[in-house]
């Protein structure tokens, strides 16, 4: 039987998640100049992402909370991303794999907003709002990916 995923493991993940992902869009702007004040506004938005989730989770969670719920079913590694950019990689295959990045990413923030819609609202409503803002630069590397093709 799998073991329920905490707050806290949850937060740890999404704190990670931002930070990567912050990373990678960086590392875009830098090989991907024609684009690049649209992924330097995504890692901005990522380092935005962890304030906001680690504020409501400060904000919010008891030892309580936390020893009491738990994330059933929620299993980390299948919101797990591929991020490392290759040399000579092209630009298609780059704006793929952020693509893949972000819907996991909204997937992820989406079932954790589900999932914790029993505690405060204001944890669940944080999740939501990140799980939205993923969602919106999935669709805006789309629409970049289709100005390519």
């Amino acid at each position: 039987m799998e073991e329920p995923t905490t707050a806290s493991a949850i937060i740890s993940f999404a704190e990670k998640l931002e930070d990567d992902s912050s990373e990678f869009y960086e590392e875009l702007a830098e090989m991907y100049l024609q684009d690049r004040e649209t992924f330097l506004a995504f890692a901005e938005e990522g380092k935005k992402n962890k304030v906001l989730l680690t504020r409501t989770y400060q904000e919010t969670i008891t030892d309580a909370i936390e020893a009491c719920f738990s994330f059933r079913g929620l299993k980390l590694s299948n919101y797990l991303a591929e991020m490392t950019l290759t040399e000579g990689m092209s630009y298609s295959n780059a704006l793929k794999m952020a693509i893949e990045l972000e819907e996991k990413a909204s997937n992820f923030y989406s079932d954790v907003a589900e999932q914790s819609k029993s505690l405060l609202a204001t944890i669940p409503r944080a999740f939501r709002k990140v799980a939205e803002r993923r969602n919106d630069r999935k669709l805006k590397l789309k629409s970049l990916l289709s100005s390519i093709s």
